[in-house]
């Protein structure tokens, strides 16, 4: 068996789509294996332990100790517990994780991946930085301890296994850890393996076998877009016309005597656009009174002669 870190493993993140703001869900155990030699399957293994989806209209998917069996697998087994997996939809965050413990994993009777603890947590808040989080306790592949960094080509080993019709059989496995966030999501895979059958057919050239991948814990969210209101329409500041100057008319200059009391004069219809009229019943009756005041003055004058 040898372990070494491969630079030329592409990251698998074969992760559910997420299609909508807010979205988030987590898997704990996901197997997807299958290879043949000569037109004969020697491994097939189909099956994910533990899902949790968030609710579409908000609230919390939860899946809890479940065990880690594949029925029907041929050339896999797998033991262990799904502790938790869980997602939450929420107005002003979703969040996502998984946890896995006692994990054993073995293919072709050749034990892979073994873990005491396996977790996978993400957070995704409407404000602030999205996070991904994954961590694992007593990990190790083809029973020697491995360490994962996040986003990495990860470790790959080989160990020896026996398959009909293939010489020099080998099963070899990559792990790759993912820790990725962007502005608008957050995805963490604890552990990916990547498994390839290599060996030559009897008589044969050697020959690359893809198998598939194991997922374990992993947790995926989208950012929301926050609570959803109607917009408050703003209010339109009042129109108003500009303000006019008052328009009035020339000033006419006073008429009569500045000396006498101003005397009412009755209101007059005028007819057509000339005053002159006016002006002249005006004139006429002015003099009128000043020749009356003359009158009444000359009578006071004669009486007095009279009496004296």
């Amino acid at each position: 068996m040898a372990i070494a870190a491969v630079g030329a493993v592409a990251l698998l993140t074969a992760t559910p789509t997420l299609a909508a703001p807010g979205d988030a869900s987590a898997r704990g155990v996901v197997v997807d294996l299958s290879a043949e030699v000569v037109g004969i399957p020697v491994i097939t293994a189909d099956v994910v332990i533990g899902s949790a989806t968030a609710p579409a209209d908000g609230g919390t998917d939860t899946e809890t100790a479940l065990a880690i069996t594949i029925p029907g697998a041929l050339g896999v087994t797998a033991s262990g517990t799904v502790v938790e997996v869980s997602a939450t939809r929420g107005e002003t965050a979703s969040s996502a994780n998984a946890e896995i413990a006692d994990l054993s994993l073995a293919v072709l009777g050749t034990p892979v991946v073994d873990a005491e603890v396996i977790t996978a947590a993400v957070s995704c808040p409407q404000v602030g930085a999205q996070t991904a989080d994954t961590t694992f306790t007593g990990l190790e592949l083809f029973g020697e301890p491995v360490d994962l960094l996040p986003n990495t080509p990860g470790v790959t080993a080989s160990a020896a296994v026996t398959v009909p019709g293939l010489v020099g059989a080998a099963l070899q496995a990559t792990l790759t850890n993912v820790e990725t966030t962007t502005d608008d999501g957050a995805t963490a895979i604890a552990v990916q393996a990547t498994l390839r059958l290599i060996g030559s057919i009897v008589g044969g050239p050697l020959i690359d076998i893809p198998v598939g991948t194991v997922i374990l814990a992993e947790a995926v969210c989208e950012r929301p877009l926050g609570p959803t209101s109607s917009p408050t329409q703003p209010t339109a500041p009042p129109t108003d016309g500009p303000t006019q100057p008052p328009t009035e008319g020339p000033t006419q200059p006073p008429t009569g005597d500045p000396t006498q009391p101003p005397t009412a004069a009755p209101t007059l219809p005028v007819t057509g656009g000339d005053s002159s009229g006016l002006w002249w019943l005006l004139g006429t009756g002015a003099a009128m009174v000043v020749t009356g005041a003359a009158a009444r003055l000359i009578l006071r004058r004669s009486r007095a002669s009279l009496e004296a």
